[in-house]
């Protein structure tokens, strides 16, 4: 109830004889279609003018009026020659009634921008790595209605996500999670260099590993957190990890971007490193890609999965994402 309004409604409401027993049971209660009706008719006055921004005939108008009159017991509008007025009870009602309906259209367009709105959580990794070279496709998928709002975070805060409203997050498992979800990529990893650092160190005619698995290495700090190692590789070939100069990164992004800059031999990881790899920044210095049983997932959260959008970003994410070849055949096998 509004202040100034509200001794007046509540007189209202003990007139009318509306209580709780008439609510639950849903006895009395207007439509919304004559409810609108009257508060159009309150605001501008005039049956027809409501009827014309209704886009329906005076006498719906007029019918709807009646029927509230009748259900309430009073009369709502006064009728005379100069034309319609608002009673009393009227003006009270008609106060009330535009609360209520103004509340009902914001309820309305919350409850569809969220129906319309995407929140992905993700690593910085997979946004930048995964999502964002098929942003364009998933975005003309979903459809111009569709918010898609990406919130990155350290894969440890990926619950914390969950609970805050992420429709979706990106998940390493080493089983395919329960509910909705999607294969994004296997955990698949092999050596390379930039082709720069390839050529200053003499590898194009390389033989084997021993030309350049003592030369700088690039490693991630995020063995913890399932990305796989150096150790990794060398121990999938039944090989001691040599020793080798080592530079620390947070992020494989600039871990990429520095081994495009040739300052060493970097992980690619299937997925993540394909673009460097197919365009020829990277250079695979094996034919050989080492599995660590992990696997990325799509995965929609409890409160995603009531939502029709995220079954189409689901759907479209492993469509998009599927594996295309690399092609191996050219490098020598380290």
């Amino acid at each position: 109830m509004s202040g100034r309004h509200g001794k007046n409604s509540i007189a209202f409401c003990a007139d009318f004889h509306i209580n709780s027993d008439m609510d639950k049971s849903g006895r009395n209660l207007p439509s919304i279609s004559a409810l609108a009706a009257f508060e159009r008719v309150a605001q501008l006055g005039n049956v027809t003018r409501a009827a014309e921004e209704l886009n329906t005939s005076q006498a719906a108008v007029s019918r709807h009026i009646r029927r509230l009159e009748t259900d309430l017991g009073v009369a709502l509008l006064g009728r005379s020659g100069r034309g319609i007025s608002l009673t009393a009870a009227g003006a009270v009602y008609a106060d009330e009634v535009a609360q209520v309906l103004a509340r009902l259209r914001r309820a309305g367009e919350t409850v569809s921008a969220n129906r319309n709105e995407l929140v992905i959580a993700c690593t910085h990794e997979v946004s930048h790595l995964i999502l964002m070279p098929r942003y364009g496709e998933l975005r003309k998928a979903l459809g111009p209605q569709a918010h898609i709002r990406v919130v990155t975070c350290e894969y440890p805060a990926i619950p914390a996500m969950i609970d805050a409203g992420a429709d979706i997050v990106f998940h390493y498992s080493r089983r395919r999670p329960a509910g909705l979800a999607a294969q994004i990529a296997v955990e698949e990893i092999l050596p390379a260099a930039a082709p720069d650092f390839i050529a200053e160190h003499r590898l194009a005619d390389r033989e084997d590993r021993s030309r350049w698995q003592h030369l700088p290495r690039l490693c991630l700090t995020k063995a913890n957190s399932g990305w796989a190692t150096w150790q990794d590789w060398f121990d999938a070939r039944s090989l001691a990890l040599p020793d080798a100069p080592e530079q620390q990164f947070d992020n494989y992004v600039y871990a990429l971007e520095a081994a495009t800059r040739g300052e060493g031999t970097v992980l690619a990881w299937r997925g993540f490193a394909d673009g460097y790899l197919r365009t020829g920044q990277l250079v695979p210095l094996s034919a050989h890609w080492v599995k660590s049983g992990a696997t990325l997932y799509a995965v929609a959260s409890p409160n995603g999965r009531e939502k029709k959008l995220t079954h189409k970003c689901i759907k479209t994410l492993s469509r998009l994402t599927r594996p295309a070849p690399i092609p191996l055949a050219a490098q020598a096998d380290g």
